[in-house]
């Protein structure tokens, strides 16, 4: 899902604005609907300044760009940059898998609404996760870029769940992620989905208000496209930016990309060993 940076600072100024919305909204009604001016405005963002990714396979979703051509391994490490990590907002934590000692690490950026997105994650992720998160080589950090309200929704709700559920979620709404998009009411659909994972009617309801995490991840959307120039989803950030690899791609090419990054962390390593061991 591709975007420019005057349109993601719309986006995110939108975003904003639908929090104060809200809660000025909610101090007038005892029963207000979950969120609308959230909805209306990220909805009406989906057409402000985005005539190439303004359509898509429903009101709910922006047209993405195509699959990205494999990384080459090759060039993979060149034209690194310095490593520029992302705050850490207490409201949101860090949802994570692995080694968080590891030599590297792995951030996938994500909208739960893009298909380019779930494809990234229920084809080539399942193999990273086998090769390199659970043998200690990486630690991978799940970092949500919600682009329109559905997303919004749907990533308020993860961040809402227990953190031992957090990472299960995310691999349910991405593998229906046409049903609940594609459902009448995305949100009933949404809360069903939040209740099989153990959230109550109640629970839901407070977490879809919660305007403090709503502008926890506006913020995110604000930095990480201003520190790692983020432009479309998904984006694999390597190391906090020392690398950025967009798109879906397949596990080969993410395989051959993971392995030159840890090679190169374990070179560093034994020369450091040699140093210390030459001194």
């Amino acid at each position: 899902m591709a975007l420019n940076k005057k349109s993601l600072l719309v986006l995110v100024l939108l975003l904003v604005v639908a929090v104060l919305l809200y809660g000025m909204s909610a101090m007038n009604s005892k029963a207000p609907e979950i969120m609308p001016a959230v909805e209306e405005v990220a909805m009406e963002a989906e057409t402000t300044e985005l005539p190439e990714e303004s359509h898509g396979r429903s009101n709910h979703e922006q047209r993405e760009e195509g699959i990205a051509p494999d990384v080459a391994a090759s060039s993979v490490l060149s034209d690194l940059k310095e490593p520029n990590p992302l705050t850490v907002n207490p409201v949101l934590g860090v949802r994570a898998m692995g080694n968080p000692d590891a030599s590297v690490k792995v951030t996938e950026v994500f909208s739960l609404t893009c298909s380019h997105c779930a494809t990234f994650h229920n084809e080539t992720y399942p193999s990273i996760k086998r090769d390199f998160i659970d043998t200690g080589k990486i630690y991978y950090v799940y970092q949500e870029f919600p682009l329109n309200a559905p997303a919004l929704h749907a990533s308020m709700i993860a961040r809402c769940l227990p953190e031992e559920r957090y990472t299960g979620f995310i691999d349910i709404l991405f593998k229906t992620q046409d049903k609940w998009i594609g459902a009448t009411d995305y949100k009933a659909a949404l809360a069903q989905t939040a209740k099989l994972a153990g959230m109550s009617d109640e629970e839901f309801t407070a977490c879809m208000a919660n305007t403090e995490l709503q502008q926890a991840l506006a913020g995110v959307i604000q930095e990480a496209s201003t520190k790692w120039e983020i432009k479309s989803t998904p984006s694999i950030v390597v190391n906090d930016g020392e690398k950025v690899i967009m798109g879906a791609q397949k596990y080969p090419a993410m395989e051959a990309a993971l392995n030159e990054f840890v090679a190169r962390a374990q070179s560093q390593k034994n020369e450091l060993k040699d140093a210390v061991i030459t001194e």
